[in-house]
């Protein structure tokens, strides 16, 4: 198991051994149903569970612990391993935001550069 995702309120762990098997996601949310989280959703087709919870109530490194001591080990590597290609997605995504950007403003003013230096004539 690692962790898909983590921000306040919401964590994703990933069960890519439980792919397809219910019972086993389900023995997982029953032991993170606990004062604090409202909703547990899981795929089993993808071995995911999302917990959502009130962060003033539980946390994250406590749900986890939970996992932890009743044999759901985090698997510390895949959980860097995530992180970091998370950290590339996001550096990649901010790359094409910013170059997006330059393209359209580009092509604005392109088509209206003239009348943008009438403007100022």
């Amino acid at each position: 198991m690692y962790m898909a995702h983590d921000v306040p309120g919401r964590l994703r762990v990933k069960f890519e051994r439980f792919r397809n098997n219910p019972y086993q996601l389900n023995k997982i949310r029953d032991l993170l149903t606990m004062g604090g989280v409202y909703k547990i959703n899981i795929n089993t087709v993808t071995g995911s569970v999302v917990v959502m919870y009130d962060p003033l109530s539980v946390s994250s490194p406590r749900l986890i612990a939970v996992l932890n001591d009743n044999g759901y080990p985090i698997d510390i590597q895949k959980d860097l391993q995530n992180k970091k290609m998370v950290e590339t997605h996001e550096k990649i995504a901010a790359t094409v935001g910013k170059a997006t950007f330059s393209w359209i403003a580009g092509r604005i003013l392109e088509a209206n550069g003239l009348s943008l230096i009438a403007a100022f004539i």
